[in-house]
């Protein structure tokens, strides 16, 4: 359990977490509202799988049968979500850059 719960974040797509926290404070952080706008970014990015182990060592029994329903959908189904979500992710990143090429002059 305790190996479970100090690999999870490590083991997270962290590539899209920083597009993520790139786009999230595209202000500087000398502001306390956009340190405050990261800080929520992570903790939601975070947030499921902190969930899930939360879940997992206060109700074992009902967690292993709720995440490996999960699991096995998500093996199911693992592959289209992938490419629409990368997908998705990479046209907004591509035309953010191309909206930022063209409105600088």
């Amino acid at each position: 359990l305790w190996e479970a719960a100090v690999l999870a974040p490590l083991l997270q797509p962290w590539g899209l977490v920083a597009a993520g926290a790139a786009t999230v404070v595209d202000a500087d952080l000398s502001h306390a509202s956009s340190f405050a706008a990261l800080f929520g970014y992570c903790l939601l990015a975070t947030s499921s799988l902190l969930a899930m182990e939360v879940y997992a060592a206060f109700a074992p029994d009902s967690a292993h049968v709720r995440l490996g329903k999960l699991r096995v959908w998500l093996q199911a189904h693992q592959d289209p979500a992938l490419v629409v979500l990368l997908l998705g992710v990479g046209l907004f990143l591509v035309g953010r850059s191309i909206y930022q090429l063209t409105s600088t002059g």
